[in-house]
């Protein structure tokens, strides 16, 4: 869902989708390309130098008025025309009624009746209204942590940069490391040394992770507020989505230091 003001025309053609409001109210509600042909149905015209984004938002104003098609018959060369009368611009209410009274608007309301399992709505008392509305949280949580691991590891995977950022960290702190501690695997120090040193560099890692925390948190809190979900799914599920960098970290560095170091099983110590 995205709320643009005063889109490009470019840019309002990429929706296939609209929701027109205006005051809090819905006048328009259904395909992008049925837009047009809507508003010419209620007396209403586009300009043919004016683009559709800014013909829509004005249409709800008073400017709107300036939009109305002329009525038909009414030609100054056409003595035998027949004038008809000339509609009038419509407020935002009557805009919000023809909307629901029109085929979209119907549509939705079907929908929506559909879904609740609203058949009378005067049965306050109706099952599905209770089940639709007695829980806190719209989905459970498996479902919730789902959606939210899902969400947490598309964000990591889109930031292209911070991943390549810190491949190349781990390259070369794996390559200074191992040749700092290169085949030290003899001596005790050596091995515990490289140990200290590459929890050292996992942990700093690690904390990188935490200032972005406080970044998000005001989405965090609407959301909460909202009852999108449960927040512990919020925790759980972005621990999880870290797994996958976490991975990456072990496995470019430690494979680094594994071999440089001379981690491997070796014939020699046990003879």
């Amino acid at each position: 869902i995205v709320s643009l003001l005063q889109p490009p025309p470019e840019t309002f053609a990429l929706f296939d989708e609209l929701v027109l409001l205006n005051a809090g109210k819905v006048i328009y509600s259904g395909p992008v390309e049925d837009v047009v042909l809507y508003f010419e149905s209620l007396g209403y015209q586009l300009p043919e130098r004016m683009d559709v984004a800014d013909w829509l938002q004005a249409l709800p104003t008073r400017d709107g008025a300036k939009f109305l098609k002329d009525p038909v018959g009414n030609d100054e060369n056409n003595y035998d025309s027949i004038p008809s009368v000339a509609p009038t611009h419509l407020t935002a209410d009557e805009l919000h009624e023809k909307f629901y009274e029109s085929e979209y608007g119907r549509k939705i309301l079907d929908q929506v009746n559909q879904e609740i399992g609203i058949v009378n709505p005067h049965l306050q008392g109706n099952k599905a209204v209770e089940k639709w509305f007695g829980s806190k949280f719209r989905n459970g949580s498996y479902k919730s942590l789902k959606l939210l691991v899902h969400r947490e590891c598309l964000l990591w995977w889109r930031d292209k940069t911070a991943i390549k950022t810190r491949l190349a960290q781990d390259f070369i702190m794996g390559l200074i490391a191992g040749t700092l501690f290169w085949q030290g695997w003899e001596e005790t120090t050596s091995v515990f040394g490289i140990l200290f040193q590459s929890m050292f560099f996992i942990s700093l890692g690690a904390m990188l992770k935490v200032p972005p925390q406080y970044a998000v948190r005001g989405i965090l809190y609407k959301q909460q507020d909202a009852n999108f979900f449960p927040t512990w799914t919020y925790v759980v599920g972005r621990s999880l989505a870290s797994i996958a960098s976490s991975c990456i970290d072990g496995l470019v560095y430690g494979s680094l230091i594994f071999w440089f170091v001379g981690l491997a099983h070796n014939e020699v110590i046990n003879t």
